[in-house]
């Protein structure tokens, strides 16, 4: 989906936070495939992307990942494509703070050139970590994008709740923001549900728009539910439903609407250490 890669930093985090099951592999692997179509459908799209990712436990106080996503625009008036590499860790410093850290490189005028974010997230109250990240981008044009990530996710039996505000500065633009909500509900190695939205201008690395710099002249809507099932503690589907709607910021004219689906799986191998 097109805001994966912010919603994915936030489940991850909130997936850190659970103890290992019974049979749980220690090393996880995922291959979704998706696809976005929009109206009207004469300009834009459709937009497709494949990504393949993995996450392993690295001793007691490590999760390292990486995400390779390749991604085709078929635009009528500018088709472009491109392909992001991203390598990250979480790292546990204490039973009440880790962090969360991400190196981007990418292929293609699509991506941004390269970027990092990180992230730290203690525990303020009981059940309740609040987020406090920071990231730049550099577009393969030379400009560059700053942003902060914060807010709250508070931790309840078979769910969390996350809220993050994103306040973007763009060099030589003026600056915008998003927000950002994710519902996640059920239990890991059984099945889960997870619902996203995102109201606002999104970072770089999100944009609607190939050219990184006409991304703040625009504002987006999207909704986003994801359910991810166990077959086995190994292995398991992902499906998506995503809505979206974008809008001339300044002035609030309709540019489109999008709708897109996602389907994927993930497997596992290895064991991690189960729970007490």
């Amino acid at each position: 989906m097109i805001f994966r890669p912010l919603a994915l930093v936030v489940a991850l985090a909130a997936a850190s936070w659970q103890p290992a099951l019974a049979d749980a592999p220690s090393t996880v692997f995922e291959v979704d495939a998706s696809s976005i179509g929009f109206s009207p459908g004469a300009v834009y799209g459709p937009w497709q992307f494949l990504t393949f990712s993995g996450r392993t436990i690295a001793g007691p106080n490590d999760k390292p990942g990486f995400s390779v996503v390749t991604r085709a625009d078929h635009d009528s008036a500018f088709p472009t494509s491109g392909t992001f590499f991203s390598v990250d860790d979480y790292h546990t410093f204490s039973p009440k703070l880790f962090a969360y850290v991400q190196l981007q490189s990418s292929s293609g005028t699509i991506f941004p050139r390269r970027g990092i974010f990180a992230e730290a997230d203690p525990t303020v109250a009981r059940n309740l970590v609040v987020a406090e990240g920071a990231g730049e981008l550099v577009a393969y044009n030379g400009l560059i994008q700053r942003y902060l990530n914060v807010g709250p996710t508070l931790y309840f039996p078979h769910g969390n709740l996350t809220v993050r505000y994103l306040p973007l500065w763009t060099q030589g633009q003026v600056s915008a923001s998003s927000f950002l909500g994710t519902l996640e509900l059920g239990d890991e190695g059984r099945s889960t549900w997870t619902l996203t939205a995102q109201n606002g201008v999104e970072p770089a690395f999100e944009v609607n728009d190939p050219l990184v710099a006409l991304s703040t002249q625009e504002r987006t809507l999207v909704v986003d539910l994801t359910y991810r099932h166990w077959v086995t503690p190994r292995f398991g589907y992902v499906a998506a439903a995503e809505l979206g709607d974008q809008h001339d910021r300044f002035t609030g004219a309709p540019v489109y609407a999008r709708r897109g689906l996602t389907i994927g799986v993930f497997f596992g191998t290895g064991h991690a250490t189960a729970a007490p």
